[in-house]
């Protein structure tokens, strides 16, 4: 029997990947979260079968873009999607450097979470 794909969800706030993960449960997936950059880099390099990474765009030390541009160039298998409130503050240049298949704003929407998601990690 395969393995179901994994998730790994980024962001500094509890509630926010508690939310996150109340979302995509029912995805048949395993799900992994990281509070911060430089734990989401530990757990890439733990979990070689992660295949897509959710991001929140404003958090301390790294930001998620500047995470997700670390992503593409180390494994750019994995899939990346962007959550941000502040979306205009982002450089159209960082936005494609990042190479994400999805900008989603803050508060998202469950279902372009979900289909984006599932397309990121091929279940459809």
């Amino acid at each position: 029997m395969a393995e179901r794909p994994r998730l790994l969800l980024v962001d500094d706030e509890d509630r926010v990947l508690n939310a996150l993960r109340r979302t995509l449960r029912r995805l048949p997936v395993e799900i992994e979260t990281a509070r911060n950059a430089r734990e989401a880099l530990a757990r890439l390099s733990e979990s070689p079968d992660v295949g897509l990474v959710v991001s929140d765009f404003k958090m301390p030390g790294m930001n998620g873009i500047e995470l997700l541009k670390r992503i593409r160039k180390q494994r750019p298998e994995v899939a990346r999607i962007l959550l941000s409130g502040f979306s205009a503050e982002i450089p159209e240049a960082d936005l494609t450097a990042a190479g994400l298949l999805a900008l989603l704003g803050k508060p998202w929407d469950d279902g372009a979470l979900k289909a984006a998601s599932r397309e990121g990690l091929g279940l459809d």
